[in-house]
């Protein structure tokens, strides 16, 4: 019956299956059934091995996409890892600060200045050690240099220009391993610790768009702020119990030494010279950053007592050789006393620096034997050129001192919080404030005179410096300063606030100058 069956479905389909002959058997046409079906049983079998296969690839295929998968998940993973511990280990930040002000003199009525923009990095490779940096772009605008040699019908001829404005400075560049929490080891360019405000001058920390007289508009300070040197010592913060902590800092470093500042004047007259002038003015100066131009270190050190938080008394000292080493041996020394006190919203900041330089007097006449003669001339051999040089002490005297006291108050008006000025901030703050500050200069080198037979004249004089300052900041947050002020600053009467000042251009007989400053500090 199956043959038969099989034998109509087929006969049914009118289909003639390939190799059949006319007139074959049964017999033939079940052997060429079994025969086709074989082969079907063969290709399902085929085709089961290709299905087989298939998943066996595309497993592979999804086993490699999963493997793909957790390796890409891994490797960003490790990407966060890395970038997370390298936002841990390296933190890039910065401050800077612009202002205008407006005064009475005759000179400079108004003006906006850059003051400065600070880029800082700090890292640390593993945990116990620490590098810092401060790179300072002050007055900054551009330095451009150009050199050129060329061959001409006279010979060789070698033109060198530069043009620009400004100072770049490393403020800071050190190496610190933090030993233990009370001795930690520092090296490199590190800020003086002579009074408060060196070691504290960020711009965006201060509400006056001004740096006080004795750090920086004299200064005091053997040099102004801020005042780095190279050096290496120690530092760290010591638990007392019940009575607080105390914090120091104590270095060896190059120092403060007498170094010139080379300046050119180029002249046109009438007749037939023309003239060129070279000034040498020798002054205080930091310290430098490859050989020391004297064989000796200075020494300075910090110690501050906080009972509290917000509470410090602090003491500091400074010593060391200011004379280069073509100059007889002479010291100077410094010391401050300076402390902040919080109550409240009351704030009071203060601080008190004294510097002397010992043997000016002996100083200038050393300084004119070597100098033989304060003017060299010579006359151009062609072209009628007049060339003069001049060589000047300044910056010195016997004995320099002076203080700043900064009272401050706190506070915000309800009525500002759903204004512009505060809906957007989390605690912002009006911060109104009041300085007082007075310099005494004592024995101030006013004039340097000398021939081939050394010292003719040394005129010294006594000085002294008020300023009165009033203002408002407006901190929105605390890393952003809006800031109003208002400064009278007074030297005695009759005489220039040019000579003892580095930021006002008196003419002569200015003893006095109103200003009202306009400045915004921040940070990031």
């Amino acid at each position: 019956m199956k043959r038969w069956h099989t034998l109509l479905v087929v006969l049914s389909m009118g289909m003639t299956p390939v190799g059949i002959a006319a007139g074959a058997t049964l017999e033939d046409l079940e052997k060429q059934l079994q025969g086709l079906q074989k082969q079907i049983d063969e290709m399902k079998q085929e085709k089961a091995r290709q299905d087989q296969k298939l998943r066996e690839v595309e497993a592979a295929q999804a086993a490699q996409k999963n493997e793909f998968t957790r390796e890409t998940a891994t490797l960003r993973e490790q990407t966060r890892r890395v970038s997370s511990e390298l936002l841990d280990r390296v933190r890039i930040g910065g401050y800077g600060s612009v202002r205008f002000e407006a005064n009475n003199l005759k000179e400079q009525r108004n003006s906006f200045t850059f003051r400065r923009f600070v880029l800082t990095a700090d890292a640390k490779p593993v945990d116990p050690m620490r590098v810092y940096m401060e790179l300072e772009f002050e007055r900054f605008t551009s330095i451009e240099l150009a050199r050129n040699t060329q061959v001409t019908a006279g010979g060789l001829k070698v033109v060198q220009e530069h043009e620009g404005e400004g100072e770049i400075s490393f403020e800071q560049a050190w190496f610190q391993y933090d030993l233990y929490d009370w001795l930690k080891f520092r090296t490199g360019q590190v800020l003086v610790p002579l009074g408060r405000f060196n070691i504290n001058h960020d711009d965006n920390r201060w509400n006056i768009a001004r740096r006080s007289l004795v750090d920086r508009g004299v200064p005091v300070l053997p040099v102004q702020a801020a005042w780095p040197e190279l050096g290496a010592g120690f530092l760290g913060d010591i638990a007392v119990g019940q009575w607080g902590k105390l914090a120091y800092q104590a270095y060896v470093v190059n120092g403060v030494v007498l170094d010139a500042e080379v300046g050119t004047i180029a002249q046109a007259r009438r007749g037939d010279t023309q003239k060129l002038e070279l000034e040498a003015e020798f002054k205080p100066s930091r310290g430098t950053a490859k050989l020391d131009s004297k064989d000796s270190k200075a020494v300075a050190t910090r110690v501050a007592w906080s009972p509290f938080p917000g509470q410090e008394i602090a003491g500091s000292f400074y010593y060391g050789r200011y004379t280069p080493q073509f100059l007889e041996s002479q010291s100077l020394y410094a010391f401050g006393v300076d402390g902040l006190t919080t109550i409240g919203p009351f704030e009071i900041e203060a601080e008190y620096v004294n510097t002397h330089f010992r043997n000016v007097g002996r100083v200038a006449r050393n300084f004119a034997q070597i100098a033989v003669t304060k003017e060299a001339q010579i006359e151009s051999i062609s072209g009628g050129l007049e060339a003069e040089v001049d060589f000047e002490l300044a910056g010195l005297a016997r004995n320099k001192h002076g203080f700043w006291v900064e009272g401050r108050y706190r506070f915000w008006p309800e009525v500002l919080t759903n204004t512009v000025f505060g809906k957007y901030f989390e605690n912002p703050q009006l911060v109104a404030l009041i300085r007082g500050e007075q310099v005494w200069l004592n024995g101030l080198v006013r004039a340097v005179e000398f021939d081939v037979d050394g010292l003719t004249t040394l005129e010294q004089e006594n000085r002294q410096i008020h300023r009165i300052t009033a203002g408002l900041a407006y901190r929105p947050t605390p890393l952003v300063a809006l800031q109003l002020a208002y400064e009278y600053t007074k030297t005695n009467s009759g005489r220039s606030l040019a000579d003892v000042t580095n930021f006002l251009p008196a003419q002569a007989g200015e003893d006095h100058a109103h200003t009202v400053l306009l400045g915004v500090a921040f940070g990031f």
